[in-house]
């Protein structure tokens, strides 16, 4: 866990460019998930792993951070609808809220899940 620690920034990051680089591919290039069909579903997984990244990378910087959890699903919701207004101006890729709603359903699932194994859960 000590290795993960030390490398979540930059396993993060690395997430994050790779969510970037795929949301300004030409959709018509990306080849065919049907595996994680339906689209969706895989909008709240890619993002929902994103912001476990961002937690722990949060963790590592603030340990005992209470907003932490708080501070990574905004900004995980704020960068998926920053891609999304991205695509406006891109000729092959379209803005989509039902995307951004997917994206920000995938980072508050994947809070709750943190939430929920770690025992923090207060409610």
């Amino acid at each position: 866990m000590r290795l993960f620690k030390k490398y979540a920034p930059a396993i993060t990051v690395i997430w994050a460019l790779i969510i970037l680089v795929i949301s300004v591919i030409p959709g018509a290039d990306l080849p065919s998930l049907s595996i994680w069909e339906p689209d969706k579903v895989m909008h709240a997984l890619v993002y929902g792993v994103l912001t476990i990244l961002l937690f722990f990378t949060l963790q590592n910087f603030y340990p005992l951070r209470a907003k932490n959890n708080f501070l990574a699903v905004g900004l995980c919701i704020l960068y998926g609808f920053i891609i999304e207004l991205i695509q406006l101006f891109l000729p092959t890729r379209s803005f989509d809220m039902l995307d951004a709603l997917a994206n920000s359903t995938g980072c508050v699932l994947a809070m709750a899940v943190i939430l929920v194994i770690s025992g923090k859960n207060k409610a």
